[in-house]
């Protein structure tokens, strides 16, 4: 009798337990952000080659554009199945993480900051220019996103660069014109502001870190999206101020690394593999 009672009462701790988990991966204003990021609407795997992803981008209707820690390739993805239907070779083996298209050009850039530049009108090899910044890899460079336009690199550790004073984390605009990095930076966030913005919640109201690991701007809202490896979702909105915050599921996101919409709003996050196949995430917007 005494070991069923410490059984009935050790599972019912457990469920307790699992469903202030679960509480705590809907607790956020689904009005700010119209999206079941933990109930998506797909979960597709992708191919072997593609467990290690890290960058993701929109090119066109059923298409997405990636790349990947170690190979110098983009790969175009079949938003439908998943499946590579191209891959273009643009430079060597690297350490590249995020990736961006406008118009017809495809910009790349590396952990320490490099851009590279190149067509994606190219066949199978690029010609890509390789271009240096005033990042190093102290700032580790993990998020690339066309922001109003333009090219903003996003830092994944120190938002400093050339003693500009900049705390925490923070983003910056790439001139196109003069190939090089604007030192004053687009936004910029501390741990602390965020995890004072969800202090007072019920469930999820703890944050052990938030490390920038891709980013995108909304298509209709122009709110900016923002995924950290450690699990979490960051939105501000197009003044760059704190909308909400998003707990992610262990279960769902292994390893969150890279993301995109498209036009209708539809939200994509790539997540790597870490041993086993890297996973697609689509979820749509709600209306």
């Amino acid at each position: 009798m005494r070991v069923f009672i410490l059984l009935f009462i050790a599972a019912g701790f457990t469920q307790c337990l699992q469903s202030q988990s679960d509480e705590s991966l809907s607790d956020y204003d689904h009005v700010k952000v119209p999206y079941s990021v933990n109930e998506p609407t797909r979960i597709l795997s992708l191919h072997s080659e593609l467990e290690e992803i890290s960058g993701l981008s929109f090119y066109r209707r059923n298409m997405l554009v990636a790349v990947q820690d170690e190979k110098g390739k983009l790969y175009f993805i079949d938003s439908a199945d998943g499946e590579i239907k191209r891959e273009l070779k643009f430079y060597k083996s690297g350490d590249y993480e995020g990736v961006e298209i406008i118009g017809d050009q495809v910009y790349v850039t590396e952990s320490d900051g490099d851009i590279y530049v190149f067509s994606i009108k190219s066949q199978n090899q690029a010609e890509a220019e390789r271009i240096k910044t005033a990042f190093s890899r102290d700032n580790d460079i993990e998020g690339l996103a066309s922001i109003q336009g333009d090219i903003v690199l996003l830092t994944k550790a120190s938002g400093e660069i050339k003693d500009n004073g900049i705390k925490g984390k923070a983003a910056y605009f790439y001139d196109d014109a003069k190939k090089e990095i604007d030192l004053d930076p687009l936004f910029s966030f501390r741990i602390k502001d965020l995890e004072h913005f969800i202090g007072d919640r019920e469930y999820f109201n703890d944050l052990k870190d938030f490390d920038p690991s891709g980013f995108a701007e909304h298509p209709a809202t122009k709110d900016i999206y923002i995924i950290s490896a450690d699990r979490a979702l960051l939105v501000l909105d197009s003044e760059y101020k704190i909308k909400e915050i998003v707990k992610l599921s262990r279960r769902i996101y292994k390893q969150p690394e890279g993301i995109c919409f498209d036009p209708e709003g539809r939200l994509y996050i790539s997540n790597e593999g870490d041993g086993a196949r890297a996973k697609l995430v689509i979820i749509d917007q709600i209306r």
